[in-house]
């Protein structure tokens, strides 16, 4: 009796262990089958359907064939409410005409890539601007049509704007200083200067660029501004007066202020105005002239009184 429960449970086991081995096999196809890429019309269409970009497929006639689920973030409608509508409805009207010319002379041009950018309006009325890239695949027999990628660019295009307009605010500033606006590098070399230097020399400005400052500058005065520039260029800020041998040989009295700018973290120039002030100057020397003419008058007067 106790053989026969052995040989009942040992039947018994051998059961269980071909339905695990089973359960196994089971669970090893399916994990198989998981690891196996997908096939290739598969693995583009996830691509396309995940892109960034707005992606269209047109027929030769214009009609859309296929519109990309990111129609919905970009525009606002649902893929679907794109693929029955008419694409060139959504351009801007005073870039429909371009448009249009340039789709119909891409019709005629299998594999031709054409680059355009125009405003295209979204679901609540809005406009943005949108850099398009249309591929001729009419003849590709996997295609049949025209394939168009659709960015949305606005943000880039205001921010690029801004800085226009903050380089032209800058530039009108710099342009009508009294002072002349310059930068050079750490060999001295001018790399900008204001126009503002040819009100005051006889100089125009791009006859200075690329020329180095130690070329203008009075020999005697040229030792304590080189020290004073390589102060300057290790932080230590000062202001310093110097002589400027004009275009005609004369002498012009200069004040310059200026700090260093880097590149890279290191410095890489400075950057400063410079002032002219020959008149000062003038007028310095010749209060100086006056009053030791007054003292010498004055003492000469006193002299004069002791002696009677």
């Amino acid at each position: 009796m106790d053989a026969q429960r052995t040989d009942a449970q040992i039947l018994q086991e051998l059961e269980e262990l071909r339905q695990r081995i089973a359960e196994l096999e089971s669970v090893e196809a399916h994990h198989a089958k998981d690891d196996q890429p997908p096939n290739e019309s598969d693995y583009f269409r996830m691509l396309v359907e995940n892109a960034h970009d707005l992606i269209l497929v047109l027929n030769a006639d214009g009609s859309m064939r296929y519109v990309s689920p990111a129609a919905q973030r970009m525009t606002g409608y649902e893929a679907e409410e794109l693929a029955s509508r008419n694409p060139f409805e959504f351009v801007h009207p005073d870039d429909l005409s371009e448009i249009v010319e340039k789709f119909s002379a891409g019709l005629s041009k299998p594999g031709h890539i054409e680059h355009v950018e125009y405003r295209s309006k979204r679901k609540d009325g809005t406009w943005f601007i949108a850099e398009a890239v249309a591929t001729n695949l009419l003849e590709n027999p996997a295609i049949r049509g025209i394939v168009i990628n659709i960015r949305d660019i606005t943000q880039f295009r205001e921010i690029e704007d801004e800085l226009r307009k903050s380089e032209e605010r800058y530039r009108f500033l710099v342009e009508n200083l009294n002072d002349v606006v310059f930068t050079v590098d750490t060999q001295g070399t001018v790399l900008y200067i204001s126009p503002t230097i040819e009100r005051i020399t006889q100089y125009e400005a791009g006859e200075l660029v690329g020329q180095p400052f130690m070329r203008f500058i009075h020999p005697d005065d040229l030792p304590g501004l080189l020290e004073s520039f390589q102060r300057t260029l290790n932080g230590i800020l000062e202001p310093h007066e110097f002589r400027v041998i004009d275009k005609d040989g004369s002498l012009l009295y200069v004040q310059t202020s200026s700090r260093p700018f880097e590149e890279d973290g290191r410095a890489a120039g400075l950057i400063g105005i410079m002032t002219e002030i020959t008149e000062r100057k003038h007028a310095d020397e010749a209060r100086k002239r006056s009053e030791e003419s007054f003292r010498a008058m004055i003492r000469k007067n006193i002299h004069y009184y002791r002696g009677s």
